[in-house]
């Protein structure tokens, strides 16, 4: 009854908050002739898989729903108070990656910073971060306020920009973002901590508002703005649920909520510095999984006369359970740093060989197809 009655309490917000982001959403692909000059998407580049110019300033809509959300929240409630806050704190994210959807001249290491800055001010302005990692003599330097405020800053960063990394399809990021907050809310509810729940639900509403938009035809894109919104929006979740509740959750468990996103960016990283020609890590390119199982799995083996964007959207289903492999690790031992660990170790060997086969895959079709 508890439950039932501390739910309730999200709905009318929630539902304000979806239609807000799906209205905006809308109505920005709607006058795009008006400002596409500045916020369209060329389909040009290693990264491009749609075949139209498309507006990448979806992160305006979730933005907008989420303060409208906050707006019907109870007036002085926690959950309001917190919300606030961590909208303040996501202030130099969004900025500095709507500022390079809109001028495509940002660099990686100006948003980079704008990220961790966010971080940083969220963790101050909400009084939670990271202060412990169940690791001897680690925990002892996190119990330093100001290096367990710069942990979490960092932390906050790499999940913000992960999920940037893996938006790369319609639906992709989006559908990914709210399957992590999905499992947020199950694991606060294990612990009975509502007003995470609520937070979680807040945002898996708005986004829900862009998905109709971004899928399946990708009228609309998230773009950096909106990747490093919803990637803080997660992280700052994760370290909040993490802190609240140090008995009941381990904040390795809020590592595999994020473990595809976390995962990609760390075996990208990996994979363009040990190269025979080594790149720079923030360097574009199309050797994701996203892109090896859409060029592969998908339009040559599924769809392979499908329409471009048939096939596009198809890439992100097939996406999405992956990802929830390493969620599911977090919902059932959240507490358990023994089987949280044994099951990232887990996700990573899966992630690794199914990259693997992607890539037998293409060497099977290069001898195969003839080449043109």
């Amino acid at each position: 009854m508890q439950t039932a009655a501390a739910l309730s309490l999200n709905w009318p917000s929630a539902m304000v908050g979806l239609l807000c982001s799906f209205l905006v959403a809308l109505f920005i692909v709607l006058t795009k002739k008006w400002h596409g000059r500045l916020t369209l998407d060329a389909p040009q580049g290693i990264q491009k898989f749609h075949t139209i110019p498309t507006p990448r300033i979806g992160g305006i809509a979730l933005a907008v729903g989420l303060i409208a959300a906050w707006s019907f929240l109870p007036v002085g409630s926690n959950r309001q108070h917190l919300l606030g806050l961590l909208l303040l704190g996501a202030l130099p994210a969004f900025a500095f990656g709507l500022a390079e959807d809109i001028t495509k001249r940002i660099s990686v290491k100006a948003r980079l910073l704008a990220t961790i800055a966010s971080g940083l001010i969220a963790a101050l302005l909400t009084g939670y971060w990271v202060s412990f990692v169940n690791v001897p003599g680690v925990d002892l330097l996190l119990a330093l306020a100001p290096i367990g405020l710069i942990f979490t800053a960092f932390a906050v960063a790499g999940i913000a920009n992960s999920v940037n990394i893996v938006d790369g399809f319609n639906g992709l990021a989006g559908g990914v973002v709210v399957l992590m907050l999905l499992t947020l809310a199950t694991i606060a509810w294990r612990v009975d901590d509502f007003v995470i729940i609520q937070l979680a639900l807040l945002g898996v509403s708005v986004t829900l508002g862009f998905l109709f938009i971004n899928y399946p035809k990708g009228h609309l894109f998230l773009g950096d703005a909106g990747a490093y919104f919803l990637g803080y929006y997660v992280a700052m979740l994760a370290v909040m649920l993490a802190m609240r509740n140090p008995i009941d959750v381990s904040p390795w468990a809020m590592l595999l909520v994020c473990g595809y996103p976390v995962i990609e960016t760390l075996f990208s990283v990996y994979r363009r510095t040990t190269r025979k020609r080594r790149h720079n890590p923030g360097t574009p390119d199309a050797s994701h999984l996203h892109s090896l199982v859409y060029r592969r799995v998908v339009s040559r083996k599924l769809l392979p006369y499908a329409p471009a964007w048939q096939r596009n959207a198809a890439t992100s289903p097939l996406m999405w359970i992956y990802a929830a492999v390493p969620m599911l690790g977090a919902v059932f031992w959240p507490e358990s740093l023994g089987m949280v660990l044994a099951w990232l170790a887990f996700s990573v060997v899966a992630y690794i060989r199914l990259y693997r086969r992607m890539l037998v895959l293409g060497i099977f079709f290069r001898r195969r197809i003839p080449q043109n």
